[in-house]
């Protein structure tokens, strides 16, 4: 059943004259899920470290789908393979999206904020398109970009100067929230104002002090 979209017109707003476009992370921000879950889970059913599993499963491989290399489906089998986990790429792809579930607690709170609200993801099309048939996250938000999609990296200024392009604003009128300090840095040499997320509370107190 489809959830209905939280009006924004009853949420109070924190506004500031100099902040017009919010962009959101989809993974560790916007949604719950992940492959850090699906590493933990596959580390506790067959016996492994989860943090050899993450860097095989994600850094290595997911990334390469990401970037157009190879398709998801070569980057589910592969990953197994190197990994010796003796499931199916099927199987571990159910897991997978059965942790996926929208945060809403912190796209309410981000919704109070007076801004455009963009959610920038680095994502497979067809992970991308199964995980918004599953869980619809982008009636939330503003504008959806899967970096996939535009062949772009997405911690990069390119990135950043597409979007101030498209969105018609500076870096200095965005704030950028991300799980990945990593996914910030380019952004934050541009002068666009950062969150490194790790909790809603944390969150909506630098946010605060952003808005003013």
């Amino acid at each position: 059943m489809k959830t209905k979209k939280q009006p924004r017109k009853n949420i109070k707003k924190h506004i500031s004259s100099k902040i017009k476009l919010m962009i959101v992370d989809a993974y560790g921000v916007a949604l719950h899920g992940g492959y850090p879950l699906t590493s933990k889970y596959l580390a506790k059913k067959f016996k492994k470290d989860s943090k050899v599993i993450q860097k095989v499963m994600y850094d290595k491989y997911f990334n390469l789908a990401a970037e157009r290399k190879i398709s998801q489906k070569q980057a589910w089998v592969l990953a197994l393979k190197e990994l010796s986990i003796p499931t199916s790429w099927k199987e571990v792809r159910k897991i997978h999206y059965s942790f996926f579930k929208v945060n809403m607690p912190a796209i309410l709170c981000l919704q109070s904020y007076d801004c455009r609200m963009l959610l920038l993801s680095k994502n497979t099309r067809s992970q991308f398109a199964d995980t918004e048939k599953k869980i619809m996250f982008k009636q939330h938000f503003d504008r959806v970009i899967n970096t996939w999609e535009l062949k772009l990296p997405k911690a990069d200024k390119k990135t950043i100067h597409y979007i101030c392009r498209t969105e018609h604003c500076k870096p200095r009128e965005i704030v950028m929230i991300d799980d990945q300090a990593s996914n910030l840095i380019a952004a934050k040499k541009m002068g666009v104002k950062t969150v490194h997320f790790r909790n809603i509370k944390q969150c909506k107190r630098e946010l605060d002090a952003i808005f003013g």
